[in-house]
C-alpha cells in the first residue's frame, strides 16, 4: 500500500534551501518567511519521513546521511516543478500581451490587415496573430482556445458561441469607372438586371431575397459569373466584364478600390446589408490583449461603417 502523501513543495522547498545555505535563518530570509514558519516545516517533513533529515550545532546545520538520500532524490523533482511554473507564468504573460484572431480568407485579406497595423502601431507591446480559416474551422477553433475570437462577416449558426454584431452596411453596387448604369449616382434594381452581373460565390445567400424581388419585377438577377476571391471579382468588374455588389465596409478598410477604374454607388430601392461581428466562446475569460484588440476593432468597424453613405444599422 502506497503511503499517503501529507507534505507539499512547501516544505521540500525549504529543506532544499536550508542544506543549501546550511542555516535555518539564512533560508528563512531568502524565503521571506519568519524562522518558525521555517522550523514547522522541518518539523512536518521529518515527521512525514519518520527520520531526522538535519544535524544542528551551534555553529551550523548539515544533512543526516537520510537527508542527503532525501536531496538527492527531490532536488530534480523541485527544478522541475519550477520550471514548469515558469514555463506556465510565461504562457499567461504570452496571453496577456497577444491575441490569436481567426477570420475567413477574403476578410483576413481585405479587412483585418490595415486594422492590426493601426492597433500595433498604438499598442507596440502587443502582438496580433490573425489566422486565415474557412468557417466550418472558425467554431472548433473557438472551442478549442487556440484563437480568442474570430471575425465574421454574419451571424454564424455556432453552438456555444456568441455573436457580438459590431457593424453593419449596405452592398454597393461596383462598375467599371464611367459606366452607363452608374452614372445617376445610383443603379435601380431593373438597371442592375440589364447588365451582366458577377458575384462572390460566398454572397449567394445573401442576394436571395434581391433575386427574389428581380423575378417579381420579371427580371432576371442571376451572376453570369461567380468568382471565390474578391481581388479577381474587382478584377474583372475593372475590365467591364459586368457589375457586382459589395459591402462598402470592405471596400473601405481595405483599400481595395481603385478610383481611376472603379466606381461605387447605392442601389436604388432594395437594401442588402452585410452584418459584421466578433464570434467567441460563451462565457471565455479574455485576456487583456483580446479585449484591447477587440476594443480597437469595434471602433474602427464602426467608425467606417459610418462613412459616407453607408450607415450602421440599428
Amino acid at each position: 500500500m502506497n503511503a499517503r502523501i501529507n507534505i507539499g513543495p512547501a516544505e521540500l522547498e525549504t529543506f532544499l534551501v536550508i542544506a543549501e545555505l546550511g542555516s535555518f535563518s539564512k533560508a528563512a530570509d531568502r524565503l521571506a518567511l519568519a524562522q518558525p514558519s521555517i522550523s514547522n516545516r522541518v518539523q512536518r517533513l521529518e515527521r512525514a519521513m519518520r527520520t531526522r533529515l538535519f544535524e544542528r550545532t551551534s555553529r551550523a546545520v548539515t544533512l543526516t546521511p537520510a537527508g542527503e538520500r532525501l536531496r538527492i532524490r527531490v532536488g530534480p523533482l523541485i527544478q522541475q516543478l519550477r520550471e514548469a511554473i515558469d514555463e506556465f507564468g510565461a504562457d499567461a504573460d504570452a496571453r496577456n500581451h497577444s491575441v490569436v484572431v481567426a477570420t475567413t480568407p477574403m476578410l483576413a485579406t481585405v479587412l483585418l490587415p490595415s486594422i492590426i497595423n493601426r492597433f500595433a502601431n498604438r499598442n507596440p507591446s502587443i502582438y496580433v496573430e490573425l489566422e486565415d480559416k474557412v468557417t466550418p474551422q472558425l467554431a472548433s477553433d473557438i472551442r478549442s482556445g487556440r484563437v480568442d475570437f474570430a471575425v465574421v462577416a454574419q451571424r454564424p449558426p455556432m453552438e456555444g458561441i456568441e455573436f457580438e454584431m459590431v457593424a453593419a452596411d449596405r452592398l454597393m453596387v461596383v462598375g467599371p469607372r464611367g459606366h452607363e448604369a452608374l452614372a445617376g449616382g445610383s443603379v435601380p434594381l431593373e438597371q442592375l438586371a440589364r447588365h451582366p452581373f458577377l458575384l462572390l460565390a460566398a454572397y449567394k445567400a445573401l442576394i436571395g431575397p434581391l433575386a427574389d424581388k428581380a423575378a417579381g419585377q420579371g427580371l432576371n438577377l442571376s451572376p453570369v459569373r461567380t468568382v471565390t476571391n474578391v481581388s479577381t471579382l474587382l478584377g474583372l468588374v475593372s475590365a467591364g466584364l459586368g457589375l457586382t455588389l459589395l459591402p462598402g465596409l470592405v471596400l473601405r478598410i481595405g483599400g481595395l478600390i481603385d478610383e481611376s477604374r472603379l466606381d461605387i454607388v447605392a442601389l436604388e430601392g432594395a437594401v442588402l446589408t452585410r452584418d459584421w461581428g466578433i464570434a467567441s466562446l460563451a462565457g471565455h475569460d479574455w485576456s487583456p490583449a483580446a479585449k484591447a484588440f477587440a476594443a480597437s476593432l469595434r471602433a474602427a468597424l464602426r467608425a467606417h461603417s459610418a462613412d459616407g453613405p453607408i450607415q450602421p444599422v440599428v
